[in-house]
């Protein structure tokens, strides 16, 4: 059974769309949001003869309520090469079906936008309703072979429709601060939520002692190491600093990031959900 995440919005949506979270728009809804003239909204039905006695100008006024409307959501993923390391495809794979039955449970519409070196229509899913597209998509992503970098992070927005949207943006973030920050800039019209997957096996369970080799997973480039207490103090510190960095930049941008450093726990990211509208 897939878990939902309780995603609010601290913001109205502009949709027209009934849906689950604060609008702009004037419907069916129970928050009072202003009197209006019974000429602008005739209805008799809500005609407020209090506020009706007290107008100066001797006319009907009737209460408007706020309509709650839908929102798009939508996953913009990381698909480079560094992302198919230990868990992290899967851990991929499982929030997109996470993401889109939680948005199809609140009336919501569901995107997803993959980035590689450049951005392909076959790893494009605009906003829908359409929850077997969905389940076809995660078996294609399955069966792919990460590679190459996340350069198409950059032009996601030309895929993001006008009106304000909430972002998921799923990656590892191994890629130069430079094209983080022209990424955050590109879509600081939308709600970007981030969500940073580490694994630990990449810094934490190194040995104290010994040859080891790493390898770069985009350029394929490798270098060996003799291990010792020291370069392995030095290399959990850069992560450390690393963490800080990225913190500091999201934050900068307006956007508060999740480091998943632990495994994949729905609980987790709605914990973080919540705290953002506490």
């Amino acid at each position: 059974m897939t878990e939902t995440l309780h995603y609010r919005l601290p913001w109205q949506s502009s949709s027209v769309y009934p849906g689950a979270h604060p609008g702009q728009m004037i419907g069916a809804g129970q928050l009072f949001k202003r009197h209006e003239p019974l000429i602008a909204s005739p209805d008799p039905r809500r005609i407020d003869l209090r506020a009706s006695v007290l107008d100066p100008f001797s006319s009907y006024r009737v209460r408007v309520y706020q309509q709650q409307s839908s929102v798009n959501v939508y996953l913009i993923a990381d698909m480079s090469a560094s992302m198919g390391y230990a868990d992290k495809q899967q851990t991929l794979l499982r929030f997109l079906l996470t993401a889109a039955h939680s948005a199809f449970d609140y009336g919501d519409k569901f995107g997803f936008i993959g980035c590689t070196e450049r951005i392909e229509q076959r790893w494009l899913l605009p906003a829908g309703q359409h929850l077997g597209r969905v389940s076809a998509l995660a078996k294609q992503l399955e069966r792919l072979s990460f590679s190459g970098s996340a350069n198409g992070l950059q032009n996601a927005l030309a895929f993001l429709p006008a009106e304000r949207s909430l972002v998921f943006l799923l990656s590892d973030c191994h890629f130069p601060l430079p094209q983080l920050r022209a990424v955050l800039g590109s879509l600081q019209s939308h709600d970007v939520i981030p969500l940073v997957l580490w694994n630990q096996h990449e810094y934490a369970t190194l040995p104290n002692w010994g040859l080891i080799s790493f390898q770069d997973m985009e350029s394929h480039s490798t270098r060996t190491l003799f291990m010792r207490p020291a370069l392995r103090q030095k290399i959990v510190a850069a992560y450390r600093q690393r963490q800080h960095d990225l913190t500091h930049i999201f934050r900068a941008f307006g956007s508060e990031p999740l480091f998943i450093t632990e495994g994949y726990s729905t609980q987790t990211v709605n914990r973080h959900l919540q705290q953002r509208v506490a």
